[in-house]
């Protein structure tokens, strides 16, 4: 055995001569102690994560029936099903419906969010043509654009676009930024989807005409319930819907940005990578 093995430990680093032996051993010994509570550690924060997780689907489940009868109720009276309405009586229906929407979209959104961050959700890729997921998504906000006479406007360069995407995954992204645009845009105004093409990737991006939001909160409106002043008004909501929407773009391999100025609008936009070939080859 030469000089060089006999002073190496198990792990393959040299032990120090002399007095320093104890010391090294010492050390090696807090660290391998460290090592295990780390892993401890990581096992019970697993735990904890599955926990969450199956008390989430089980307050989802015990949510999400109940909201669905009230939304089922509220739709029948609309259409006077029941009975006719006053004029009061439909605007108070119809303010019934939009509210439970909004919370199952919550809930929905904090579903999503969990299960992205938990590593929980997995994608179903397949060539998709980019028509049809705009047209998708536009038909699902269709009925909120009416309602504030908004025009939705679709480019597209070239008009075949194809991208390998989870189809259900990519529609939730653009109704989640449609629907934000016609929420942040003025009655009447124009809302512009655009998609073009590059050499890896497709860029789909959705422009209004809103109030815009400051620089210093273009990062910041992609946090969990984000609270911003756009200027025109303050205590501004960013709910979940764009965080998730990010999170479900980078797991396709995509990116999800902001370009935006108070009082022009703003314009958010996602990649997607190509699909290699044309699915109806």
């Amino acid at each position: 055995m030469n000089y060089h093995d006999a002073n190496q430990n198990a792990t393959g680093n040299s032990i120090p001569p002399g007095d320093d032996v104890a010391e090294y051993q010492r050390r090696e010994e807090q660290l391998r102690k460290q090592i295990q509570e780390l892993e401890q550690l990581n096992a019970q924060l697993a735990a904890r994560s599955e926990r969450n997780t199956r008390i989430l689907a089980s307050v989802s489940h015990e949510i999400r029936t109940p909201m669905h009868a009230i939304m089922a109720f509220a739709e029948l009276m609309e259409q006077e099903i029941l009975g006719p309405l006053t004029d009061k009586q439909r605007d108070a229906v119809a303010n019934v419906r939009q509210a439970s929407e909004h919370l199952m979209t919550l809930l929905n959104d904090i579903i999503d969010l969990h299960r992205t961050e938990a590593g929980k959700v997995e994608l179903h890729l397949k060539p998709v043509p980019v028509k049809e997921l705009i047209d998708g998504a536009c038909h699902i906000v269709h009925g909120l654009a009416w309602e504030k006479q908004i025009n939705i406007c679709v480019s597209m360069e070239p008009d075949n676009i194809i991208v390998n995407a989870d189809e259900r995954r990519v529609k939730q992204v653009l109704h989640n930024l449609l629907s934000n645009a016609i929420n942040a845009s003025p009655p009447g105004s124009e809302i512009t989807i655009q998609a073009r093409e590059t050499d890896h990737e497709a860029a789909i991006s959705v422009i209004d005409h809103g109030p815009g939001i400051p620089a210093e909160y273009h990062e910041k409106i992609f946090e969990e319930f984000a609270q911003y002043d756009n200027g025109a008004q303050s205590g501004l909501s960013g709910g979940l819907g764009l965080p998730v929407s990010r999170n479900l773009v980078e797991l396709h391999g995509g990116e999800l940005t902001v370009s935006s100025e108070v009082n022009k609008g703003s314009i958010f936009t996602f990649t997607l990578p190509l699909a290699e070939e044309n699915p109806e080859q």
